[in-house]
């Protein structure tokens, strides 16, 4: 990190395929990158958009600062996933062993972030701004993992 120009940003994580192993792994690695990295607390969510009898997804968000560009850091994020084992060969809507999605960079909200209400009570433990409200027929409850 060069020092000159911080931005903020809250990424969400998600792991529906042995999800304790891979979001504390997710976790590891941004804090060694990111050392003033804030987590959020894991939350559990039904596997949405899934097929039937998809495991449930823990969910996290994370918090910090860093000075590079929103545009580097999603290609990161994704080798990130790589990584850690995130198969992309039979689409988006299939289990996962780690997702992690950009949620806000700097004081703005991502369009996509809209896609997520899981993710969403985590990020208002994190960050001081309104964020969406899920829908009524999500739902989210609290898990004892510590990232």
């Amino acid at each position: 990190m060069n020092g000159f120009i911080q931005h903020r940003a809250l990424v969400g994580m998600g792991s529906n395929i042995d999800p304790e192993r891979y979001l504390v792994a997710a976790a590891k690695a941004l804090r060694d990158r990111f050392p003033q990295v804030r987590f959020s607390r894991v939350y559990r969510s039904a596997a949405v958009g899934m097929d039937a009898g998809a495991a449930d997804f823990l969910n996290a968000c994370a918090l910090f600062a860093l000075d590079f560009d929103r545009d580097d850091l999603a290609p990161w994020l994704k080798r990130l996933e790589d990584r850690h084992g995130r198969d992309r060969s039979k689409g988006s809507w299939q289990p996962r062993t780690l997702d992690l999605d950009l949620m806000l960079f700097d004081d703005r909200w991502l369009e996509e972030v809209m896609a997520y209400p899981h993710c969403y009570l985590p990020a208002a433990e994190l960050v001081q701004m309104p964020a969406p409200l899920p829908t009524p027929d999500c739902r989210i409850d609290a898990v004892d993992l510590i990232l």
